[in-house]
């Protein structure tokens, strides 16, 4: 995950780099805690529904609404948690997520009834939305420009990770009187914890820089790196606040309303993959993994063991994906990504009509790999990179909120457009949607692969003058070209200026 950074050459001025420094990996690690909470909270329901439903007397519609409504519940705590960012800081954001979490959990533990159910979900799906949000933005705002992809990407493996742990409870528990509030129970523990280890590490740099406590974030840089480090980072972040044409509180009327093409550009390329990621039906296949497994002749148990398994692989795939976005960069991963799902799914609604139900097996794990290694991860590190500063936390909402909605939509309708359309045109449609993903990516996302977050902004600058077009080439050719390097200041100056000019 993190590499040493190498000695610049002494007679070159450069942006000074640091390595993977202990207290890095200690803000980084409270930061994917938070996700994995959040990943366990979204995939424990999938072992403790098998029990839930029968221990409550609860009806089919119920239990639909039960599994359903965290998505729903995630849009709208992501929705808000911009503004609370904003206001009050990553870490009181973080902290909010996990006081909800452990209501949550402490409700499901306790529930008798369906109202109960029903409140503790809507407290969990409050809790992920927000540390969806919140923990990438923490750990973008608080890397080094180089090891930031593979950080922030450790958001989504962490995520991800939690999910695993959710199906490994429910298959420790299947079988056991009760076993649900067991799983339930479990997950106040390391939210309770978080809820207190979190102010142990600095608030970001960048969020202390915008409400003009500068001596705060220049003591929040020394403990992440060293004394020149700090100075150099906090000049830059410096800098981008004072270029921000429209310095002052991001309102969300800049958000549908861009005022200018370069920060329009930068919202289309962070919201437009997020829109994709959920578009083409990942959420479907996460839920109906053990529909699946079940069609090919298994028992309720061994579909838990098979899904576990699937799970783990899709683990494995982030933590080998999450090691290329800063060698191979973001933009042809995601390219990849999508090419493999719109491959895999085409997979699938064939495997419907030659009535191959293995081969529907083969599509769904080639849908969860290709979803791994672009499109899971990389929602939360291109849309932190290309996000202007003031916008970044309001923007990064709006990113969850559509991918939460999206997922509530397309897991609660996929059986009536499988009835409605057949299993064959409904995935065949889904392929077609990655490759419009595709099509999507190659026009309108670049590649922003160790760039300062200040400094992306000069390649949305690219409709601009041809000066503007030439400063924005240099600039990412030389940090591409140059992986052991950083990027001279003088780039970086004559970059930040002509991006100041349009964003």
């Amino acid at each position: 995950m993190c590499e040493a950074a190498p000695a610049a050459a002494a007679d070159e001025p450069k942006h000074p780099r640091i390595g993977c420094t202990r207290f890095l990996v200690w803000i980084v690690s409270l930061s994917a805690i938070s996700s994995i909470i959040s990943g366990y909270d979204q995939g424990v329901i999938a072992g403790a529904m098998l029990t839930l439903q029968e221990d409550l007397g609860l009806t089919g519609v119920e239990l639909e609404l039960c599994v359903g409504v965290i998505n729903l519940a995630a849009a709208l705590g992501g929705i808000v948690t911009g503004a609370i960012a904003d206001a009050k800081g990553r870490r009181w954001t973080i902290t909010l997520s996990n006081v909800l979490f452990l209501l949550g959990s402490l409700l499901l533990t306790i529930a008798e009834d369906f109202f109960t159910l029903m409140v503790g979900r809507v407290f969990m799906g409050l809790g992920v939305g927000i540390a969806l949000v919140a923990a990438p933005i923490f750990t973008a705002e608080i890397s080094p420009a180089h090891l930031r992809g593979s950080l922030v990407a450790m958001s989504d493996v962490a995520t991800n990770a939690g999910i695993l742990l959710g199906y490994a409870a429910g298959l420790s528990f299947y079988g056991v009187v009760g076993g649900w509030r067991y799983m339930f129970a479990i997950g106040m523990l390391p939210a309770g914890l978080l809820a207190i280890l979190i102010w142990t590490v600095p608030e970001s740099p960048r969020w202390l820089a915008m409400r003009g406590r500068d001596n705060d974030a220049l003591a929040a840089l020394v403990r992440i790196g060293d004394k020149a480090y700090a100075e150099a980072e906090l000049e830059s972040i410096r800098t981008s606040i004072q270029n921000d044409s429209t310095a002052g509180e991001a309102s969300w009327k800049e958000i549908f309303f861009p005022a200018d093409r370069p920060t329009a550009r930068m919202l289309t390329a962070g919201l437009g993959v997020a829109f994709f990621s959920q578009a083409c039906g990942t959420e479907a296949v996460t839920y109906y993994i053990p529909e699946v497994m079940v069609n090919v002749g298994l028992s309720d148990y061994e579909a838990l063991v098979a899904t576990m398994g699937a799970g783990g692989c899709k683990v494995l795939c982030l933590l080998f994906a999450s090691q290329l976005f800063d060698r191979l960069g973001r933009r042809p991963m995601l390219l990849i990504s999508a090419f493999g799902l719109a491959a895999s799914f085409g997979v699938v609604s064939a495997s419907y009509s030659i009535n191959l139900n293995w081969l529907s097996v083969v599509g769904v794990c080639g849908i969860m790999g290709s979803f791994s290694l672009g499109f899971s991860p990389l929602v939360y590190v291109v849309g932190t990179e290309v996000f202007p500063n003031r916008l970044r936390a309001k923007a990064m909402s709006l990113a969850l909120f559509i991918t939460r909605m999206l997922a509530g939509i397309v897991s609660i309708s996929f059986i009536s457009l499988e009835e409605g359309l057949g299993p064959t045109l409904l995935w065949a449609s889904f392929s077609a949607i990655a490759v419009s993903a595709m099509v999507f990516i190659f026009f309108s996302v670049p590649e922003t692969m160790g760039l300062e977050l200040e400094d992306v902004a000069a390649l949305f600058t690219a409709g601009g003058s041809s000066t503007q077009k030439k400063t924005a080439t240099t600039l990412l050719s030389r940090v591409t070209s140059r992986s052991h390097q950083v990027v001279e200041p003088s780039v970086v100056t004559e970059a930040s200026t002509a991006a100041a000019d349009r964003v």
